[in-house]
């Protein structure tokens, strides 16, 4: 298992690892029978401030999983901020806030003197350190099962220096809109197998149920293969203003009714899949991806996901030089969609959130169509540029 990379703030300065007088991460050796990063980083933490860590990073004495949480329960993911894929920071500063002054006095003592390998730096010296190092092994492994309360704020200047080390964008990187759901699943099982590396972004629009399901599932299945990427920041992101923001006009005019297959039901699809969009379409510039995909269906009768729709959304990620690609547009058989996706070794169920919303679709007919076409061209479309360029 390649290990996991740390800073952890202390004292307002950051405790790293030296090497050759050269500053760069603390790597986590793999403490458990677990591949989870939040269990590796929790205890390793612990056994810093208990003076149990040796010079090796492993415990001075015996000490199994149980006992660890029980004694280093204060050390808990709420102060763990994934500042890039698989490299996180750890705030010890605010972890101790939350102790007593017994607890915070004897951790701050044992942290007097540093295991061999690591020291207290300064900002600069580790945003230096860092800029110098070399580092080719750009590790991919899994990340944290749980934040609660990612609270840390990363200094800028060194969240981008993190950011940075990652190898550039290329051609067959793509962002993937992930519900978990089988289409999305198959339409990342189909991208790799065309050669893509699948980046995988996730969204709440305010209305959903178990909306940490598709980050849980991706960590159960895409996470053990390679080329499937989910980085933490991207497993919950929030588009229910930008949702709320494109309905309001219809909303104002015709209510929003929430029985089945209405123009209702239609347009507000329609507002909630364009604010996934214009999330995704910032993230994409932001980060330099090329391609945008999502596992519309044509069989599937929603009007967000029939090709004259489709084909305006293709026309307005033109505009900003994006690309989008529909994998799984032109399946209809849905035995033969899970069958594909047992043949890939992946389950033919849905794991995906539950959205309140959604509502089953229903044949529309041609003034329904041109109804919603419009209601994207005049009061969703222009909203939407003017989003992504003042974010861009």
């Amino acid at each position: 298992m390649k290990s996991t990379r740390l800073i952890i703030r202390y004292k307002g300065k950051y405790i790293c690892y030296k090497d050759n007088n050269s500053i760069t991460f603390i790597k986590i050796p793999n403490y458990i029978n677990s591949r989870s990063d939040f269990f590796n980083i929790d205890i390793f933490v612990g056994l810093l401030c208990s003076k149990y860590l040796t010079d090796t990073y492993e415990s001075s004495r015996g000490l199994n999983y149980t006992e660890g949480l029980e004694t280093f329960e204060v050390f808990c993911p709420d102060f763990m901020k994934e500042v890039e894929y698989n490299t996180f920071i750890y705030d010890l500063d605010e972890s101790f806030s939350y102790m007593s002054k017994e607890f915070l006095n004897n951790y701050q003592k044992n942290l007097q003197i540093l295991p061999k390998n690591l020291v207290l730096c300064s900002k600069d010296q580790l945003t230096k350190g860092i800029k110098e190092h070399n580092i080719t092994d750009i590790d991919i492994e899994e990340m944290p099962l749980e934040f609660k309360r990612p609270s840390l704020e990363i200094d800028k200047e060194l969240k981008q220096v993190i950011k940075n080390l990652h190898i550039p964008r290329t051609e067959k990187d793509v962002l993937l809109l992930y519900s978990a759901g089988k289409d999305s699943t198959l339409a990342a099982i189909r991208l790799k197998k065309a050669g893509y590396k699948v980046h995988f972004i996730h969204f709440n629009n305010g209305a959903m149920l178990d909306n940490d399901k598709p980050y849980l599932t991706f960590k159960k299945s895409f996470a053990n293969y390679q080329d499937y990427y989910f980085s933490y920041e991207n497993y919950d992101v929030k588009v229910e203003k930008d949702f709320n923001d494109y309905f309001l006009a219809w909303e104002k005019v015709n209510g929003n009714t929430l029985k089945d297959g209405t123009i209702d039901s239609e347009i507000r699809c329609l507002s909630c899949r364009m604010a996934m969009y214009t999330k995704a379409f910032i993230y994409a510039k932001k980060n330099n991806f090329q391609y945008i995909a999502e596992g519309a269906r044509t069989s599937q009768k929603f009007m967000i996901e029939q090709k004259e729709m489709l084909q305006l959304f293709q026309e307005l990620a033109n505009q900003i030089g994006i690309k989008l690609l529909f994998p799984v547009i032109d399946l209809e058989d849905d035995i033969k969609e899970q069958q594909e996706l047992i043949k890939n070794g992946f389950s033919s169920k849905s794991w995906e959130s539950k959205c309140l919303l959604g509502r089953t679709a229903k044949e529309k007919n041609k003034e329904d169509k041109k109804r919603i076409i419009n209601y994207y061209q005049e009061n969703i479309k222009p909203k939407m540029l003017q989003k992504i360029s003042t974010n861009y």
